[in-house]
């Protein structure tokens, strides 16, 4: 799948609150599509978690056009296309039950896109990728106001945060800066902004830093993660 145009490396360390830093978030986003690389191990003796996820859309991600999902790490693997006429395959089987959901890793394209259009509340219908023959949620992102948090080097900054609730449940939490998501909660580990690729890789298990810069250098070249 190509873009066709610019895109920005967005790459986030991720922290698990056990293990602390174990992996990171890597993103490459454009005007039309959103690639997504997460990996991480929490802890010597764990497996290698990693999942590739691409999905294009025509400008505003409620209006996908297809998605693909691979994580070799758990052997699961899905692809879906949207047609002109709204309706929905997944792995070559049609499901009408898609036909107005956005996948759960578009909620970093619904967060940007509601800051940029000064929105307070974004409702939608969420599925899950790595499961897209499960259940529906609905979902809802809210704007929480503005409030100190911590940030990966123990600074403090003034962000606006975002708040993610599912099925009426509060889930994930973004904090905000100048439209940039520079930190983020998944119900209990977190992931934080880093500009630098030598420091988000300090420290981090030799095959999870290999898979970050393989991300990184797909990027270079003008080229996204395929299959893993």
């Amino acid at each position: 799948m190509t873009t066709g145009d610019a895109s920005r490396a967005e790459h986030h360390a991720f922290v698990d609150g056990d293990v602390g830093r174990c992996g990171a978030i890597l993103r490459d986003v454009a005007s039309r599509s959103l690639r997504t690389r997460t990996v991480f191990r929490m802890g010597d003796d764990a497996p290698l978690y990693i999942v590739d996820h691409v999905v294009d859309h025509d400008g505003d991600v409620r209006r996908w056009r297809r998605f693909t999902y691979d994580s070799p790490s758990s052997g699961s693997r899905h692809s879906g296309l949207r047609d002109t006429d709204g309706t929905v395959q997944v792995d070559g089987t049609s499901v009408p039950e898609l036909a107005d959901a956005v996948g759960a890793y578009a909620e970093h394209l619904l967060v940007a896109g509601m800051l940029g259009r000064d929105e307070d509340t974004v409702s939608f219908v969420q599925f899950d990728e790595g499961e897209p023959g499960g259940a529906t949620q609905e979902a809802e992102l809210h704007r929480c106001g503005s409030e100190q948090t911590e940030l990966l080097d123990g600074s403090t900054v003034h962000a606006e945060r975002i708040q993610l609730v599912v099925d009426g449940r509060p889930t994930n939490a973004h904090w905000c800066v100048d439209g940039l998501v520079v930190k983020s909660d998944w119900c209990g580990a977190q992931s934080f902004l880093v500009d630098d690729l030598d420091v988000l890789c300090a420290g981090l298990d030799q095959e999870v830093a290999g898979r970050i810069r393989e991300f990184a250098a797909r990027r270079v070249k003008g080229g996204g993660p395929g299959p893993t």
